[in-house]
């Protein structure tokens, strides 16, 4: 199973993971979607490293801030 999520801090608004874990249902994809509370982006490599993640979106408001973790930035 791919395991993918939502990254943020207050995330209760949240409608990601009811849309792509019924997507993901629907076409019959072995995979789900969380989603992960930080209190601070500082906490990022914790949750990487603690769970195996196969992608994830960012939301505010970390969409600036997650750039320092990131291997490499296209356009």
């Amino acid at each position: 199973m791919r395991h993918f999520g939502l990254i943020g801090r207050k995330l209760g608004h949240s409608f990601s993971a009811k849309f792509f874990n019924g997507k993901f249902a629907a076409e019959q994809i072995d995979a789900d979607y969380q989603l992960f509370e930080l209190e601070t982006i500082e906490q990022l490599p914790q949750l990487l490293t603690s769970l195996h993640i196969d992608g994830f979106n960012v939301t505010i408001p970390y969409k600036e801030s997650v750039m320092r973790y990131l291997d490499e930035i296209t356009k």
